[in-house]
């Protein structure tokens, strides 16, 4: 929880979700409603490594990373560097700079975050020292541009599952049943599936993990059903990537419009087995026990759904109205709330 001010000013609170495809920003004061949004493709790099001209496009933020200009929220195959996809991820220059530019993005008016809430995968909150290492990066005063400086003052890291469960907590008619109901929240992302089980109130550790099959399988898969109909190497991830991201199910191909949708099909029945092959064995305690609640986020909870309730046909499934976002403003929930 965070500390008693001196003041009773509402203070300012930012959920920060930064996964490999989207970086997704929640921000509001302690006495908000609900959060502002912002959603950015979660790439960066420096200037001089952009391709074409170096001028900064509608959304592109530019920032310092130890005293160099750089670029953030950059479309996939803006620059001429490769993505990064690694469990030290937070540890990078490109993370950094996307941070940066979050943090801009959140202070329109003052330099000072009260409050930061973040999430990593679930296997890696479990490591103390991994949870700490990242709450050292965050917190403190950042040189986000050359003349301006922006101080965090706390920070919490949560299962990223977590905040999906605070999203939905915050609005479905069927919350009032989530603290006695044995409930699993599972949030495929780019890099890796993620998955928390809460029985009764309790998160159950030993049975919340993470799977690397996720959304980079899955699109690398779309890529290679494509090509094998349509010849060549396919259309490529970073067109695949594009498309899904603004709900477009079409992709350019030899000057062809290409229906991503039977091939969408086909990846998912060979991809979401794999990511969810650990999570039913790891679910052997509750024998015998109903699994009430499925709840999806993450921005490949529209593709997962089915698996999910295929696996636990009997379990109502509840998607977050706002999927990719539910992390980011699910943390910006839990922070408000432990605002005391």
């Amino acid at each position: 929880m965070s500390k008693k001010t001196d003041t009773n000013a509402p203070q300012l609170i930012v959920g920060w979700d930064c996964g490999y495809s989207n970086a997704k920003r929640a921000v509001g004061l302690s006495t908000d409603e609900e959060p502002s949004i912002l959603v950015r493709p979660a790439q960066a790099a420096p200037l001089d490594q952009l391709h074409g001209s170096m001028s900064l496009k509608p959304g592109e933020y530019s920032v310092d990373v130890n005293g160099e200009h750089w670029a953030a929220f950059l479309e996939p195959g803006r620059a001429r560097i490769n993505r990064e996809l690694h469990g030290d991820y937070p540890s990078t220059d490109a993370y950094k700079a996307l941070y940066h530019a979050a943090l801009i993005s959140a202070c329109q008016e003052g330099n000072v975050v009260d409050r930061l809430v973040t999430g990593l995968p679930t296997n890696q909150a479990r490591d103390p020292r991994l949870v700490e290492a990242l709450i050292k990066r965050l917190k403190g005063t950042h040189q986000v541009a050359a003349k301006r400086s922006i101080e965090v003052r706390e920070v919490e890291v949560l299962a990223q599952p977590v905040g999906t469960l605070c999203e939905i907590n915050s609005y479905h008619q069927d919350a009032e049943f989530f603290a006695e109901a044995n409930l699993l929240v599972l949030d495929p992302g780019f890099f890796s599936v993620d998955w928390v089980m809460f029985r009764r109130g309790d998160i159950q550790r030993d049975s919340s993990n993470t799977s690397l099959d996720a959304m980079s399988v899955l699109l690398d898969t779309i890529n290679e059903e494509v090509a094998m109909e349509h010849g060549g190497e396919g259309p490529g991830r970073d067109k695949v990537e594009i498309a899904l991201q603004n709900n477009r199910n079409t992709v350019l191909m030899f000057g062809e419009r290409v229906d991503l949708n039977p091939y969408v099909d086909r990846a998912m029945a060979k991809v979401a087995p794999r990511a969810l092959a650990n999570l039913k064995e790891q679910m052997r305690f509750m024998e015998g026990e109903a699994l009430d609640f499925i709840l999806l986020g993450g921005g490949g909870a529209g593709f997962y759904k089915d698996a999910a309730q295929y696996l636990f046909p009997k379990a109502k499934v509840i998607v977050a109205d706002n999927n990719v976002t539910s992390n980011a403003s699910g943390f910006w929930f839990h922070g408000k709330n432990s605002v005391i």
